[in-house]
């Protein structure tokens, strides 16, 4: 899967959905055209979002994400809603980190589980035995060169 394959399905995310704060409709459909994907393409979406999430970990992302940067799972979902609007805002928000969401409103933790409840639906396994590591974290903090010593 390429960096524009990531973005094309990330495209399948109901937008106006997200707008309304209803995550799991907004993601819905993503899930559903994962579905399709081998597993090796699934660990691959996975990939690309952590390398998308670990790009805004840093201070002045959180700095810029009002209540939301004032926990790091917060942060995180903030960060989440960024990248579930799409490629355009994703990169406008890396070169703004002021367009970070604001409110609690602008939160989109359900983008972190469908490539994982794809691979359940793929392989009959609980999609809590997914085994697949990144190659970066996208918790909170992990991006040590974009936090202050």
């Amino acid at each position: 899967m390429t960096r524009e394959d990531f973005w094309h399905h990330i495209d399948s995310i109901d937008k106006e959905a997200l707008r309304e704060g209803d995550e799991d409709s907004a993601i819905a459909p993503l899930e559903e055209q994962l579905t399709s994907l081998p597993v090796a393409e699934l660990e691959a979406f996975e990939e690309h979002l952590a390398q998308c999430l670990y790009a805004l970990d840093g201070q002045v992302f959180a700095d810029e994400s009002g209540e939301s940067g004032d926990s790091d799972d917060g942060f995180l979902y903030a960060r989440c809603f960024v990248v579930a609007q799409g490629k355009e805002r994703y990169e406008a928000t890396l070169a703004s980190p002021q367009l970070m969401p604001k409110t609690l409103d602008g939160w989109c933790e359900a983008l972190l589980y469908p490539q994982r409840n794809a691979w359940a639906r793929l392989t009959g396994k609980d999609a809590s035995e997914w085994e697949f590591d990144s190659s970066v974290s996208y918790e909170s903090g992990s991006n040590e060169e974009l936090w202050p010593r």
